[in-house]
């Protein structure tokens, strides 16, 4: 609005003399200045009251006492003019009125009107009561039934100014201030006091003052835009809550209370794991709240909101997000993008390194990260042999560590490091479970997990059972020097003879040995490792603590023979 200056309340006497300059007197009729104002007569020689004259190209209006009106308020058949100092009707001009209630709650201090080519001020004069909206200049305003511009927020229904707190909740336009009124179109930002919601808004902290500044989008009929994720705005995607607020942040329209509760306290990531994966994926990342712009399709890295990982969320940890062109993020599922697989978390967030996962095809039911739970040698192999069984759908598999950079499934042969020390991995290359690690032999060598099972280098060799893939020494099978075997009669454990030990097959005994000691599952059960691996098919091989094991060419042990 083109800024005006207030008409002086009173008329000078040099004004006055102006004005009488440009005005005919005639004696009885006609302009007259009687008591230092001006008074019109008409032909009759009455005084002429609640009256329009003119002088000139101008027109003025005689009061009801018969004085001619300055800088007033004229009310005229429900219209309203204006008069300025000199008794002028106002026309195409703004002009602010001083509000007799300034000073009063929510009242302005002026109130602006426009007056128009014939005078007459714009006014709503809908029926209906609806909104009454103008242009003026290239510029839409609103006015009330008394011609007063309306600012800030205004409803559809009733076209007047809401002062309420929680006007931008009911209101459909916005004005601008007292001293602008032009109907805001496209963005704007608007501060907002005494939020109510403030503390369980969706996209969280960002937002959590009462006393907030936010973006609004107005369409070009000015009415404000409203719940929508999905808002294409200059190519870009945009969202909006039921009150018109921009969106930013984490959003999720469907969030519920117990969802969030769930992610409030921290939860892990096997609690509830269905109901949390389902509710992380009606998550949208919105950007900053200075841009909102919705990330639709693609990768970002950002801490994640209150509501889907409380946990990271307060320790501000960022984790990489993939949305997936909805503007939905990925969560509990390996997903191929770009010909790669990545796999992401019951939360959304991508997984990195070596990972626990219970999956079903692609869909990851549970995750259970590497909080300390297999993050060393010792760890690792107590985790994965308890998950090491026909029916479990529990596995490891191996992301990039480099999150940054990659990130992605890696299969086949891999180097990682477990508590400063480096181990050799396997993870299958194919088929539906491609990416886990590998249990049992795979090309003439044992794994645990994906694991490569070795000797421990002070061992040198340690024998393996193939079933459990659990590793021992040599000398758990020798007492005091003795081969420790079970008496197939009592169930006993016993001793065979001392010096050389012999394999026996239970029921006769060989050269050195006890009869009636089974040691069967010694030569069934178990094979000979080395330190790179490999199994020790034949021969004899010493171990760390001077034990030599004989083997019979078909890696079954023929004999342990002690260090005495």
């Amino acid at each position: 609005m083109r800024k005006q200056t207030k008409i002086a309340a009173v008329v000078s006497a040099a004004a006055l003399l102006a004005i009488g300059a440009s005005m005919t007197s005639f004696a009885a009729t006609g302009w007259q200045e009687e008591d230092g104002t001006w008074v019109y007569y008409n032909r009759a020689g009455e005084k002429v009251a609640n009256a329009w004259e003119y002088s000139g190209d101008n027109r003025f209006y005689l009061d009801d006492a018969g004085n001619m009106a300055t800088d007033s308020l004229i009310e005229d058949n429900d219209d309203y003019y204006y008069v300025d100092a000199n008794g002028a009707m106002v026309r195409n001009r703004w002009v602010a009125i001083d509000n007799a209630e300034a000073g009063e709650e929510n009242q302005p201090d002026v109130w602006w009107y426009y007056f128009q080519a014939n005078g007459k001020a714009y006014k709503n004069s809908h029926s209906s009561g609806n909104i009454f909206k103008k242009v003026i200049n290239g510029k839409t305003y609103a006015f009330d039934e008394d011609g007063k511009m309306q600012y800030g927020w205004v409803k559809k229904e009733d076209g007047v100014t809401n002062y309420d707190d929680n006007a931008y909740q009911e209101c459909d336009y916005y004005f601008g201030d007292e001293n602008d009124g032009a109907m805001s179109v496209g963005w704007r930002e608007i501060a907002l006091t005494d939020v109510a919601d403030a503390e369980t808004e969706q996209p969280g902290d960002s937002y959590w003052d009462s006393d907030q500044v936010r973006w609004f989008y107005f369409k070009s009929s000015g009415v404000k835009q409203t719940s929508s994720t999905n808002k294409t705005i200059n190519g870009r995607k945009y969202g909006f809550d039921e009150y018109g607020r921009m969106i930013a942040d984490w959003h999720a329209a469907t969030a519920n209370d117990a969802d969030n509760q769930l992610s409030r306290r921290g939860s892990n990531n096997n609690a509830t794991a269905t109901a949390t994966k389902s509710y992380a994926k009606e998550f949208m990342y919105f950007s900053s709240p200075e841009d909102g712009a919705r990330f639709t399709k693609g990768w970002f890295k950002v801490v994640p909101g209150y509501y889907l990982n409380y946990k990271d969320y307060d320790d501000g940890t960022d984790r990489w997000y993939y949305a997936t062109g909805d503007g939905k993020i990925a969560a509990g599922e390996i997903k191929a993008i770009k010909g790669k697989k990545y796999a992401f978390d019951l939360k959304g967030g991508m997984i990195s390194g070596l990972a626990m996962l219970r999956t079903s095809g692609n869909d990851i039911l549970e995750y259970a990260d590497n909080d300390g739970k297999y993050d060393s040698q010792e760890s690792f192999e107590k985790a994965a042999r308890r998950i090491n069984t026909p029916s479990s759908d529990w596995g490891f598999y191996y992301f990039s560590d480099n999150e940054d950079k990659d990130g992605s499934m890696k299969t086949g042969n891999q180097r990682i490091t477990l508590d400063g020390t480096s181990f050799t991995f396997s993870f299958k290359k194919g088929g539906t479970k491609k990416g886990q690690g590998i249990n049992g032999m795979n090309e003439k060598k044992y794994y645990l997990g994906g694991m490569l099972m070795t000797a421990d280098a002070d061992n040198k060799i340690e024998l393996l059972n193939k079933n459990t893939l659990e590793r021992v020494t040599v000398g758990k099978f020798v007492l005091d020097n003795h081969l420790v075997g079970k008496d197939v009669n009592s169930g006993k454990v016993g001793q065979a003879n001392k010096g050389d030990v012999v394999y026996t097959d239970g029921t006769t005994g060989t050269t050195g040995t006890a009869t009636g000691l089974d040691i069967s599952s010694l030569t069934s059960d178990y094979v000979v490792i080395n330190v790179s691996g490999n199994v020790v098919k034949s021969g004899s091989k010493v171990d760390g603590d001077g034990f030599k094991v004989v083997l019979d060419g078909n890696n079954k042990v023929k004999q342990i023979i002690g260090t005495n």
